[in-house]
């Protein structure tokens, strides 16, 4: 797509670094292929801010208010002071450590930003909590749902990062009549370069595996952990490589993912790498054998370290979810684990491993995935398309 001189992008995000945030991240790397393509943009985001390393030119303003009303009361005036052409919200429900209960914070900074004459875009990384008996929890499910459907009402076009949620979300926007939802592919939050592992006609005598995620609810560490002893058993040899920074040291599921690594009976095959920076990640992609995707939501197109690995060439291991769709086909571009245990995924794993045919066969398919959909130039190029053609 040409370039649009003229046209400038106020990107308002729930954090940035140096911030443990894919969000964040998900903003600094759009934001340089934005600024790849002759468009100006400015990150708009709550303190403390640095400069990102994929894009360390980038120009931030982090508000020091801790409320978000007052937050987003502070980002207006400058958005307004800057003048820019567009405005795209990184959503999340809970953004500027809003409570459970949300805040009314962006439906007002979105109102008075189109008041502006502002073309207003939604990528919304989450939705809301899920509906739960006890009664705060479903006032809050209610009021989540509540607020979102007015910051729908209040942009030009509304994304989300799987057809599962377009189609969760078709109701409000029909009823509503609000914009159709569209589906964009979270690119990834490590840019990809090619696999460097050897090409084996026989299986490596000394294979490497890894995963790329923090310790968040929903990851499963204890089907990696259990898969590898099983697979360490048959590759003695094997490392089991756990990229990038867990989570606070203190945080409960952190404590109980470090205590099983040292019960391990290959705790000494187990290397975590702590935190690293993205280009650091990437590398260390490139020299796995096999990535393990223990999210039990499934394959999906709202991660970020997914089409990390499927850039690479590495061949994935995942399963199927209820975010899974149809861009992910078994041993075409990726390997179905047919359950979410350590048994499925190191089956799956021992397959792929002793076969280095149909490991090449997955890791060729995966990156064609990825250069097919889930590039930042193709998240651009939707993001930039007029929505009426």
């Amino acid at each position: 797509m040409p370039s649009m001189p003229g046209r400038r992008f106020a990107i308002v995000a729930p954090n940035f670094y140096p911030r443990i945030c894919g969000v964040g991240d998900h903003s600094a790397l759009l934001a340089a292929e934005l600024r790849r393509r002759g468009l100006g943009v400015r990150i708009f985001t709550r303190s403390p801010t640095g400069h990102h390393p994929a894009s360390p030119d980038l120009d931030v303003y982090g508000t020091s208010s801790r409320f978000p009303t007052l937050a987003a009361q502070d980002i207006f005036e400058h958005i307004r002071a800057d003048q820019p052409t567009d405005a795209l919200i990184q959503y999340t429900p809970q953004m500027w450590d809003a409570w459970r209960f949300g805040s009314p914070a962006l439906v007002w900074l979105t109102g008075r930003l189109r008041k502006l004459g502002l073309r207003t875009t939604l990528i919304a990384h989450e939705l809301y909590v899920p509906w739960k008996p006890r009664p705060d929890l479903a006032m809050a499910a209610a009021l989540q749902r509540l607020q979102f459907i007015a910051l729908l009402r209040n942009c030009d076009r509304v994304f989300v990062t799987t057809r599962s949620r377009a189609a969760a979300i078709s109701t409000f926007c029909a009823l509503f009549r609000i914009a159709k939802p569209e589906v964009i592919p979270v690119g990834p939050n490590a840019v990809p370069v090619d696999s460097v592992r050897p090409l084996h006609d026989r299986p490596p005598i000394s294979p490497k595996i890894g995963l790329f995620s923090t310790a968040a609810v929903g990851k499963r560490f204890d089907v990696v952990l259990g898969a590898f002893e099983e697979i360490a058993r048959q590759f003695p040899s094997a490392e089991l490589v756990l990229l990038g920074d867990l989570g606070p040291a203190d945080q409960p599921r952190v404590v109980a993912i470090r205590n099983a690594i040292a019960r391990h009976p290959a705790a000494k095959r187990i290397r975590q790498t702590g935190r690293l920076s993205l280009a650091e990640i990437a590398r260390e992609l490139a020299l796995l054998d096999l990535y393990l995707f223990p999210m039990e939501t499934g394959a999906n197109t709202r991660s970020g370290t997914l089409p990390a690995a499927l850039g690479s060439g590495v061949p994935v291991i995942a399963t199927r979810g209820r975010e899974t769709d149809g861009l992910f086909r078994h041993d075409e571009n990726l390997v179905f684990a047919d359950t979410m245990s350590a048994t499925a995924f190191a089956a799956a794993a021992l397959r792929l491993l002793r076969d280095p045919v149909l490991s090449k066969k997955i890791g060729d398919g995966g990156r064609d995935l990825y250069q097919g959909h889930m590039t930042w130039e193709r998240t651009a190029d939707q993001l930039l398309a007029d929505p009426s053609s």
